[in-house]
This record gives C-alpha cells, structure tokens and sequence, in this order.
C-alpha cells in the first residue's frame, strides 16, 4: 500500500511508474475497485493513473483537501460568503464540500 510522505502527499512518481504500482496491479488481478480516499485533484489523478475508479468525501477529507488546496478554495469560499450574505458557517460548509465533490467527480468522469 502506498504510504503519504512527511507532507502527507503521496509520491509524486509512486513507485518506479504508475505501470508498476502494486494498486494498479491489484485493480488488474483481483475483483478489487480502488477508491481514493480524498478529492483532491492531485490525489485523484494519482490514484486514476494507478487504477483508481472513485473518491471518497466527508468533512474532515474536505478540511484536508481545504488546506492541500487553499490557493484554489479561499477565494471561493469568500466568493460564496459574499453573494450569501444571509449563510453561516454551515451553510458555506456544506455549498464547499458539494462544490468539492463536484470538482472531484469531473476527474473522475472519464473512469
């Protein structure tokens, strides 16, 4: 199984190529489906080059991803604060981690 480094990253190259990941290996040899436990976009590109088929959401995944990503989802989330004057926490809460999810899902839309 691959392991995240210090960073909590996985490798960027994986093992020596993504044709030679034990996860792709598996997804091949046995009736196994690999879901990647994020919707981060980087990780879900890893795990699609390795045999990956699906993500997995909730939202201590989305406060991770929000970190990994914050370039990307700060200005969303304050974009979405603004034109919702009248949401609180919750509800921004949960308008990102559709918004996530729906990111997530488009990697995924060719598997």
């Amino acid at each position: 199984m691959m392991s995240r480094n210090d960073l909590g990253a996985f490798p960027a190259a994986g093992p020596a190529s993504a044709a030679e990941s034990p996860l792709l290996r598996m997804v091949r040899e046995t009736p196994t489906d690999y879901w990647n436990d994020s919707c981060a976009v980087s990780e879900l590109a890893y795990a699609i080059e390795r045999g990956g088929s699906g993500a997995t959401s909730n939202p201590s995944i989305v406060f991770e991803v929000l970190k990994k990503e914050a370039d990307h989802w700060v200005p969303r989330i304050r974009e979405l604060a603004e034109a919702n004057p009248t949401w609180n926490e919750f509800d921004l809460s949960w308008a990102l981690m559709e918004e996530m999810a729906v990111r997530g899902a488009s990697v995924l839309a060719p598997v």
